[in-house]
């Protein structure tokens, strides 16, 4: 039902007066203030590029050790050539399995990425998967031995920023120190 019409109603059937009636009339009357626009998405770093040139040779590999396991194996089933060509088929096959899963692991998961650059020196690059689930689990397990991670939020800390990352938004941090030329870039997504 439209609201002007039941306030009419109401007015009509005396619950309220038309004064009231009237306030309420105006207020319906009155344009809505416009709502404040969406927040802006915040930029996202795209992940550097040679991160693919990382995990696509290990799933390579790992296509490539299954099949040829795969093969070892159907020979030695298929009665030509059986003895040690099914004990090597087989852990060809299971070495190529496992090395596929973890080139699609390297794919997903989030990675650290450190460079530091002197002015006028050497370019250090430091770069390594995190499994940031396994990181949390040891932080709270090692939390009773180490006296100065019982008060701290670590675990939760890393779980909170693993949340963040699978939603697209890495952690970046640039520091840059004009005066010496020094700049460190870190990367974490």
């Amino acid at each position: 039902m439209d609201e002007r019409l039941r306030i009419l109603e109401s007015i009509e059937a005396g619950e309220i007066s038309v004064e009231e009636g009237a306030r309420r009339l105006e207020v319906l009357a009155q344009p809505a203030e416009p709502s404040e626009p969406p927040p802006a998405p915040e930029p996202v770093a795209p992940r550097p590029a040679w991160v693919r040139w990382v995990w696509q040779p290990v799933l390579w590999v790992g296509v490539a050790l299954a099949a040829g396991g795969g093969f070892l194996l159907a020979t030695a089933y298929t009665g030509e050539v059986a003895g040690g060509r099914l004990v090597w088929g087989w852990l060809l096959f299971a070495l190529g399995v496992l090395t596929l899963l973890v080139g699609w692991w390297l794919q997903r998961a989030p990675w650290l990425y450190v460079r530091v650059q002197e002015h006028e020196g050497p370019r250090l690059s430091l770069a390594f998967p995190l499994p940031l689930g396994l990181v949390a689990w040891g932080l709270r397990v090692a939390r009773p031995f180490v006296p100065r991670l019982q008060e701290t939020g670590v675990d939760e800390l890393i779980l909170a920023m693993r949340e963040e990352i699978r939603h697209g938004r890495p952690f970046v941090v640039d520091v840059d120190e004009s005066e010496s030329g020094e700049r460190v870039h870190v990367y974490f997504g």
